[in-house]
């Protein structure tokens, strides 16, 4: 795991050079230019109101040491301003994980479905699941809130990936947006939702989940969304 200080101000001209106006988009191209293959993925960066700092927190399979070197070689003068090699940090996670442990997790996640269109007139494409239930059921008849949609599509995000069960009873969407998106050069900006969801998860399968948090969940997981941050579990 990978922890380092992110200048913001620094970053942002840095952003006026490139004339990239999505921050995610950034972050993307700002690690894969410093790092190429040892940047951290997934990724997420935390941006505190008002903070002229932001903070960086990311899994990967190289240290501290081996991501210095590799932006000492690889990162241009304003790139090294914005992630200074000196401001990154690294800790080893666990070799091995045990089945049964209860795990408190926070991830900022994109809560979107990909379907093809069908008869309610649901488009083809990526869609809010959100929205996606709403369509099924007449204006103002939804029977569950976005929370409860997105704990559930979280909840079948860790089933279908395998090693951990998520305890609905113990999460909840601690904050959520929708967010304008362009991920590519000249691209139309796309929007979708973006959800922080918080809570205990249980390891099922110890191989698996060591997979689960190298990959993250869910879609745009190069672009920020999907780390699973662990943190003691609730009781």
């Amino acid at each position: 795991m990978i922890r380092a200080d992110v200048h913001l101000h620094e970053l942002h001209r840095w952003m006026g050079s490139r004339r990239i106006e999505d921050m995610d988009r950034a972050m993307h191209a700002l690690l894969t230019e410093c790092f190429g293959d040892l940047a951290p993925k997934p990724f997420r960066l935390i941006v505190p109101r008002s903070a002229r700092l932001g903070v960086l927190y990311g899994y990967g399979r190289a240290d501290a040491a081996a991501l210095q070197e590799q932006g000492a070689i690889c990162a241009d003068p304003l790139q090294i301003r914005a992630i200074p090699p000196a401001m990154i940090q690294s800790k080893p996670m666990p070799e091995t994980w045990r089945s049964g442990v209860r795990v408190g997790f926070e991830a900022r996640v994109r809560p979107v479905i990909r379907r093809s269109g069908d008869a309610e007139g649901i488009g083809a494409g990526e869609r809010d699941a959100f929205q996606i239930e709403a369509l099924q059921h007449p204006a103002g008849e939804i029977p569950r809130d976005r929370e409860a949609v997105y704990i559930d599509w979280l909840s079948q995000e860790l089933d279908r990936r395998g090693g951990a069960q998520l305890d609905p009873e113990h999460t909840q969407m601690v904050s959520f947006r929708r967010l304008r998106s362009q991920y590519k050069p000249r691209s139309r900006y796309s929007e979708g939702p973006e959800a922080v969801m918080r809570g205990t998860l249980t390891i099922t399968d110890p191989d698996a989940f060591a997979k689960l948090l190298a990959r993250g969940v869910g879609r745009h997981r190069a672009y920020g969304y999907g780390m699973l941050l662990l943190r003691p579990a609730s009781r």
